[in-house]
């Protein structure tokens, strides 16, 4: 159904309720809620809030749902994940690929996602067989979300040459980003490797970067360092983002500094995922043990831009996971201690505004002319809605309601 109206909406800085009037799948105007008159292609808000739809920045479609088809992971940590991972991916056929990609995409949209940007494995143990098959799971749910892919070589650029040319393929086919993991490499000296040969193919296609990077608890990973260096020789500024960047955590305080001086002259946008690095990190500690996560707080003070991304949901990495983005602002005020109205705020905009920014939706807001992306929730105000993390009554995309 195309809809010409929202109404009875409480809208996020404002007070009292409104209307959203659409059309051509657009926002055309927001008025007060008493101005439009009901109509079957109206929907009644109820009073509930009204905002862009949400954006989940960091996903694994191809991961998505395949707890269900390999071992267990016994010791919760990356590496046992990793190999896991590595075994199941030399037999996954597209099919299978393409049908737990489109499991999770409805999963997300139900939640009120609009917009996601999924990693894909290019390694040579599977080919092109998972690329192929979530660009296929993207063209069946066109009419559900706006989906984006990131080459991401997650068996090395050094240890896997032939990944190169995957990504040269993948992005050929409609693949979107170049992605990286130098911390999977055997040395630093061929980690800095990964990350210039990711540049260099970035380059080559003319793409954006969204990278894995320091993804441990271990100080002496350093590689974001290298990245934010090589964004600025490379001309690179605003098209890099860091994914994770949990060594950052445990650096020293003025090292940590440093670093975060270097992400913030680069322009690097920064993605946590909280339940995935809560889950994931901390590991070989005893007590007490690390959180995980980067330095959140730390990074929006320097204006750095910041988002949440679900990253896993029931893979080797992540037993859990439903595709609920509330769910990941919800972790992040626990994780980081954003517990004060302003930053209980800040972290709903990590999986709305803040993290469509990071994937250059500019018209990601709920004002004129923006596309009619939008979802509906039960709440009448931000802290409710992550506290309570409750269900949208109604999901848009491009004002048809999904």
């Amino acid at each position: 159904m195309t809809v010409t109206a929202i109404t009875n909406a409480t809208l996020l800085d404002r007070e009292g309720q409104y209307a959203v009037q659409l059309d051509g799948g657009k926002i055309r105007s927001i008025v007060e809620a008493s101005q439009v008159p009901a109509g079957d292609t109206i929907i009644d808000a109820d009073g509930g809030l009204v905002t862009p739809s949400l954006v989940d920045p960091h996903l694994h479609l191809d991961l998505a749902y395949s707890v269900e088809q390999v071992p267990p992971n016994k010791s919760g940590t990356l590496l046992e994940a990793i190999g896991i991972w590595s075994a199941a991916k030399r037999e996954l056929s597209v099919e299978n690929v393409k049908a737990r990609a489109i499991r999770a995409v409805n999963a997300e949209v139900s939640f009120g996602t609009g917009f996601i940007r999924s990693h894909v494995d290019v390694a040579s143990a599977s080919g092109d067989r998972l690329f192929r098959g979530v660009l296929a799971a993207r063209d069946e749910t066109r009419n559900l979300c706006d989906i984006q892919f990131v080459a991401f070589p997650q068996d090395g650029l050094i240890r896997d040459p032939g990944a190169v040319d995957i990504i040269r393929q993948s992005v050929r086919q409609g693949v979107d980003l170049v992605g990286g993991i130098p911390h999977i490499e055997r040395t630093r000296r061929e980690g800095i490797q990964h990350l210039e040969l990711m540049f260099d193919l970035a380059e080559e296609l003319d793409v954006d970067i969204d990278v894995h990077i320091d993804e441990t608890d271990d100080p002496q990973s350093l590689y974001t360092e290298h990245l934010a260096s090589l964004a600025i020789q490379r001309g690179y500024r605003g098209r890099v983002t860091a994914s994770h960047v949990c060594a950052l955590s445990s650096y020293t305080e003025v090292h940590a500094a440093r670093v975060m001086d270097l992400i913030a002259e680069a322009d690097i946008n920064v993605i946590c995922n909280p339940g995935v690095n809560l889950h994931l990190q901390g590991r070989f500690d005893t007590y007490p043990k690390r959180r995980g996560l980067t330095r959140i707080s730390q990074l929006l003070e320097r204006g750095i831009v910041c988002a949440a991304g679900q990253d896993c949901i029931k893979d080797p990495f992540y037993p859990l996971g439903t595709g609920q983005m509330l769910d990941q602002a919800f972790l992040l005020v626990h994780a980081d201690h954003l517990s004060t109205p302003e930053k209980i705020r800040t972290a709903f905009d990590m999986v709305s505004s803040m993290a469509g920014r990071i994937c250059k939706r500019p018209n990601a807001d709920l004002i004129p002319g923006a596309p009619a992306n939008v979802a509906v929730f039960p709440a009448d105000n931000v802290i409710d809605l992550v506290r309570t993390k409750p269900t949208p009554s109604a999901v848009l995309l491009n004002g048809r309601r999904l």
